[in-house]
């Protein structure tokens, strides 16, 4: 089999709902988890008027409303006076920076649900964590929006909490014109030959019920692509759900003041599902449906698919401020894998990875990196039991691992002990 494919630097981030709530337990390290994929921060500016014979020239359209700290972590700006920023801070504290990118203008938030070691959302059989899978599909679909000229941002780049409340305030504060949270969703409902999507919508908002109405029919048209065993609810479609007190009943809908929707892709508690979530194709074609409703939401009057009856439920309280613990602002979350080679034994691959995790300490630092194939699959991971303050870069092998002949390339990538996965990636061709 050829195997020809040049290999390719990507970046990459990691992360991973129950209908209830949050769910229980820390980031699995099963190697069936897929690998994850990693933010790019831009920054959105205007171009002065120019004649002829001048320079076309950046100008800010105002103050910043967002901002991009030194780690990467996305945060919404209260203030700014000059160079320097107030912030508001993942766990909604109050912060002030002089250093990072400057966000200008914001025409979407997307929410990656859950986060952090105690909000994983569900788990599926597989060990892919619901937190993950959200995180990779938000930030697949920002890059779609970006590159047709819509500006997004997550609320959440990696693996670290989030409480509701502070979601819905970066929306506010960054003056959104939509916000759309990303879950899959559990238990296993019931058999069905199509997905089971269900998007949930504010009660009280007709436009929130059209931007649901659209991500339901474009995620539906989707997703439906895939020959899969899907589970799906009776009562799936566009919903209010409301609480026992007639209010909307979750804080992603009912919290932002701009027109807001939940989104359940599908069930992550189906084993077959869960498979296919797995796959690189799952997450193009999910964030393609997602970015296609958001696009059509903003430059056009279309509503898409109407109201189905809703529901009643409590839901339990997400991970609040007394939960949260603040990401890292200076340093970045993930190491980096710098460099590989790849060598071929008989049937098997050995391969020397090359990592650098500059923030080194015996509290955090580079713990496992591992081999992932174009098929989603996890063909080996390397623990690495200690910190590396005195070797950067270092250099680690692992092999042989065996391999399929349908695998042509392959994604090498590294672990922080606290964020998870995430960093700079290296997709490799075998030889």
């Amino acid at each position: 089999m050829s195997r020809l494919i040049p290999a390719l630097v990507v970046l990459v981030m990691a992360s991973a709902c129950t209908s209830a709530g949050v769910g229980g337990g820390s980031t699995s390290n099963d190697p069936t988890q897929p690998a994850s994929t990693a933010p790019t921060s831009t920054t959105s500016s205007v171009s002065a008027p120019t004649t002829e014979d001048s320079t076309t020239t950046s100008v800010p359209p105002g103050p910043p409303v967002g901002w991009y700290a030194p780690s990467g972590v996305p945060l919404a700006v209260n203030m700014a006076n000059g160079d320097v920023v107030e912030v508001t801070t993942p766990c909604g504290n109050t912060e002030t920076l002089g250093e990072g990118e400057p966000i200008y203008e914001v025409d979407v938030v997307i929410d990656p649900g859950h986060g952090g070691p105690v909000d994983t959302g569900a788990v599926a059989a597989t060990g892919l964590a619901e937190k993950e899978i959200n995180l990779r599909v938000s930030l697949a679909a920002k890059d779609l929006l970006e590159d047709r000229g819509i500006t997004a941002v997550l609320t959440r780049v990696g693996d670290y909490p989030i409480p509701i409340r502070t979601r819905a305030e970066y929306a506010r504060l960054m003056g959104a014109e939509a916000l759309v949270s990303i879950h899959h969703n559990a238990p296993v409902a019931n058999p069905s030959e199509i997905p089971g999507v269900e998007i949930f919508v504010k009660n009280d908002s007709t436009e929130s019920q059209r931007l649901g109405g659209l991500l339901y029919e474009s995620t539906m048209a989707a997703l439906g692509e895939f020959d899969v065993a899907w589970s799906r609810a009776p009562d799936a479609g566009v919903m209010t759900v409301l609480n026992s007190e007639g209010s909307d009943a979750y804080g992603m809908v009912r919290l932002p003041d701009m027109p807001s929707a939940l989104v359940e892709l599908g069930y992550i508690a189906n084993r077959a599902e869960a498979e296919l979530y797995q796959k690189p194709e799952y997450v193009e074609v999910a964030a393609g449906s997602v970015a296609d409703a958001i696009e059509s939401f903003l430059r056009s009057a279309a509503s898409g698919a109407p109201l189905v009856e809703g529901r009643v439920f409590n839901p339990q309280r997400g991970v609040g401020r007394d939960q949260c613990v603040e990401p890292d602002l200076e340093a970045s979350l993930y190491p980096d894998v710098l460099g590989v080679d790849v060598s071929q034994g008989s049937d098997t691959f050995n391969f020397e990875v090359t990592i650098s995790s500059p923030y080194d300490s015996p509290q955090r630092y580079a713990d496992a990196f591992r081999i992932v194939g174009d098929d989603g699959r996890v063909y080996a991971v390397r623990e690495l039991l200690h910190d590396h303050s005195g070797e950067q870069p270092f250099t680690r092998s692992v092999g042989p691992v065996g391999i399929p002949e349908t695998v042509e390339t392959v994604t090498v990538e590294a672990r922080d002990l606290v964020y998870g996965w995430g960093g700079a990636t290296i997709e490799i061709a075998l030889p």
